[in-house]
């Protein structure tokens, strides 16, 4: 597959300069497509799924005229002055037919229950003295009072949820409420996540010495699940055939396939050679970035590929700012507007690179702030669990004061939304 070249002639050429952040983020967006394969789900399956179709109202809500409160229903045509003292005659609940009134008379309803053919006003019980068959109504009702018209919340036809919305609580009680059960959803997007490393082991076994447990494998996998996607999670070790046949496989199932370690120049870090062998090309290779610069973005068929840096710090935030977005763009939508906070600490950088912060995020006086969470150090994991989101402070000569605004990329999707 022929792409444009971002990098120079070679992405491994002596002297290349990594690319500037905000031109890999776009880049990595510009190599997604969305999928465009909808699915039909079952409505209690569809909390959390993005919407892959209009839907217009089969029926109309309320579906037809209704009593909002526990009253009697009358006719005021004709009728002047209080009190009204009429023979109750009649009696309709919750889920019965509609009845008819009966002329000159009152009749007895419940919240919810159909009004009875005509009927044009229903007058709350409070407001009414009941005697055996007769009924005082102590109030001057006005005419159409306490009723559900037909249609008032919902018409029939009418267009009430857009293909990309969110499927939550609300548009559950939506759609039941119209008789829909099943849901035209965007398909997930299949992401294979796969950590390389000769040292590392799945948590639960002893560990030799020399050896540690596969720590980026599950956080990557926590991070990118949910509702709109599927994650697999697989380990190989430090081989450059074995991980080029693991991202081959993987890529002929998954729409992304995301690496974590193995990026950089050492002797034992296989995986850019490793997607050349597999029939893959990458468009970026080092970002001016920290943490994260020898991250790398590209296809192997026709997935999508982020090799992320194997430092958790690296690993985890490299996913937020490229791994995500391009996540958003399989499943067809628009990134969303970034998100700003003002810093409430002081960030030494460099003109020649973006820095990626973890922190921890406050309102005060009405303003989003941001705390550092914790010491230097992409390979700490503390500073992580005591922050909330990241901030990315953009190269310059001098420090970045406190009072700065810049962009910030929350942990949970769920806190500002997508």
């Amino acid at each position: 597959m022929t792409m444009p070249a971002i990098l120079p002639d070679s992405c491994f050429c002596p002297g290349a300069g990594a690319v500037p952040f905000e031109t890999a983020r776009s880049a990595g967006i510009a190599l997604a497509r969305p999928l465009d394969q909808p699915e039909m789900v079952a409505l209690a399956d569809a909390v959390g799924r993005l919407l892959a179709a209009a839907i217009e109202a089969p029926r109309a809500i309320p579906p037809f005229d209704q009593a909002a409160m526990d009253g009697y229903a009358i006719s005021l045509t004709g009728r002047r002055g209080v009190p009204l003292v009429l023979p109750v005659i009649g009696r309709t609940m919750a889920g019965d037919p509609p009845g008819a009134l009966a002329p000159g008379a009152a009749h007895r309803i419940m919240t919810g229950a159909a009004l009875p053919q005509g009927a044009d006003t229903v007058v709350m019980q409070e407001q009414t003295t009941r005697r055996g068959d007769l009924v005082q109504l102590a109030f001057d009702a006005a005419p159409g009072a306490h009723i559900r018209r037909t249609g008032e919340d919902v018409r029939q036809g009418a267009c009430v949820l857009r293909p990309g919305r969110m499927i939550g609580w609300p548009e559950i009680a939506l759609l039941a409420a119209i008789g829909i059960d099943r849901v035209p959803v965007a398909r997930r997007v299949r992401i294979a996540v796969v950590t390389t490393g000769s040292e590392l082991r799945k948590t639960g076994g002893s560990l030799a010495s020399g050896a540690i447990y596969d720590a980026n494998g599950p956080l990557l996998a926590a991070l990118l699940r949910e509702p709109n996607t599927d994650v697999t999670l697989s380990t190989v070790h430090d081989d450059i055939a074995a991980i080029a046949r693991v991202l081959e496989d993987s890529a002929r199932s998954a729409d992304l396939v995301i690496t974590a370690a193995g990026m950089s120049v050492g002797e034992e870090d296989h995986v850019r050679n490793a997607v050349m062998r597999s029939g893959g090309q990458l468009e970026i290779v080092g970002v001016a970035m920290k943490p994260g610069k020898p991250l790398a973005i590209g296809k192997i068929g026709e997935a999508c590929f982020v090799g992320l840096p194997g430092n958790p710090q690296a690993a985890a935030f490299g996913a937020l700012a490229f791994a995500r977005p391009i996540i958003a763009t399989l499943l067809g939508l628009v990134p969303p507007r970034g998100i700003t906070a003002e810093l409430a600490f002081t960030c030494s950088r460099k003109p020649d690179r973006t820095e990626l912060v973890p922190v921890r995020l406050d309102i005060e006086q009405g303003r989003l702030t941001a705390s550092r969470s914790g010491p230097d150090g992409s390979h700490r994991m503390m500073p992580m669990v005591s922050a909330d989101a990241v901030v990315i402070v953009p190269g310059a000569s001098t420090p970045a004061e406190p009072g700065m605004s810049v962009e910030v990329l929350p942990f949970s999707l769920g806190r500002f939304g997508r």
